[in-house]
């Protein structure tokens, strides 16, 4: 039982942490036109209706006519979240498709559902688009439903990959050398009492949409070395992460609470039943997902192959490295 005194500590916490930046200098007016004319000029409002009689959003980006590699956003994120890979798709010939999960951005809200409902639905968009082969990656968050898409599709699954990702949050060590702030919305999310989750998410969108210029600064100064440095250099970077966070609260803050408490509850999956191959990418300084969850998976996914990459953040990684990790996804498949 968590006593007044740590909820107090807790509640002035979370207002320093969201509220008491120092102002920054950016403005964002410009770079919000750029992001939009970019989205413009490309596929990000496609559905398909899917069986149960739901809508499924999407966006394409790179090769329309590329290799299709489909891309698992993290959580309080969107389809948009992957604008800043669309130059690399189409360098390197893949059709890269990312959809909005249940409730976020244009996807219809799925009551009780559960992380092994994302393969049936991916099942689902692979056929409406004709897909014979594909290969599948998510970050953080999409960790999780890269996993049940391979438990539901394996056939047609070429290669998967988990970059940064979250794990099942049972075993013991799940939040080792995690950020604070990142094990406090996990606790939050674990009580069954949902207030304080749902307060701290509204605090976030809230944040997203009257003070942006506040979290870039934010970024840049509180988050770990690789980050900072990625933000410092490319603020670009920063504010294609809020275009994208804001769409995934345009339905309301109920999916995102909803994805967060089924972190922290049981994924119904035995990760050492999963035979397919996986492909682990961890940075050596992230501290949302550090590499004690790439260890993990690494213990309990029979076929699975660590990367850790030195220098790299949560952030990082899937920037700097990503043409890396997209050409390992293309690569011809060797699973058994």
């Amino acid at each position: 039982m968590v006593g007044k005194t740590l909820l107090l500590f807790i509640s002035v916490f979370l207002v320093i942490w969201i509220n008491n930046w120092n102002e920054s200098n950016i403005t964002h007016d410009s770079i919000d036109s750029v992001i939009i004319n970019k989205l413009d000029a490309m596929q990000t409002d496609k559905t398909i209706n899917l069986s149960d009689g739901r809508i499924l959003g999407y966006a394409e980006y790179g090769d329309s006519l590329g290799f299709p590699i489909l891309y698992f956003h993290g959580g309080q994120e969107s389809r948009l979240s992957s604008i800043f890979m669309d130059s690399t798709a189409k360098k390197l010939n893949i059709r890269l498709i990312s959809p909005d999960r249940p409730g976020v951005g244009i996807s219809t809200y799925q009551a009780n559902r559960q992380f092994l409902d994302w393969g049936n639905d991916i099942v689902e968009l692979a056929d409406s688009l004709g897909l014979r082969k594909y290969s599948v990656f998510g970050l953080s968050g999409g960790a999780p439903h890269v996993l049940a898409c391979i438990m539901s599709d394996s056939s047609r699954i070429e290669n998967a990959s988990i970059i940064s990702g979250a794990t099942p949050y049972e075993y013991k060590g799940s939040l080792k050398g995690m950020w604070f702030p990142v094990k406090l919305i996990h606790w939050f999310a674990s009580w069954k009492n949902d207030k304080q989750l749902r307060k701290l998410i509204q605090d976030d969108f809230d944040a997203l949409v009257d003070k942006p210029e506040k979290r870039i600064k934010q970024f840049q100064k509180y988050l770990p070395k690789p980050d900072k440095k990625l933000m410092i250099n490319h603020p670009e970077y920063g504010w294609d992460f809020i275009e994208g966070s804001k769409e995934s609260y345009k339905q309301g803050i109920e999916a995102v609470v909803q994805e967060w408490k089924l972190y922290v509850s049981d994924w119904q999956m035995n990760l050492n039943n999963i035979q397919f191959p996986v492909n682990l990418w961890y940075g050596a300084e992230d501290k949302m997902a550090p590499i004690s969850r790439g260890n993990y998976y690494n213990t309990q996914l029979p076929n699975s192959k660590l990367n850790v990459i030195e220098n790299e953040g949560h952030f990082s990684l899937i920037r700097n490295h990503l043409e890396e990790i997209l050409v390992e996804l293309k690569t011809t498949s060797k699973k058994m």
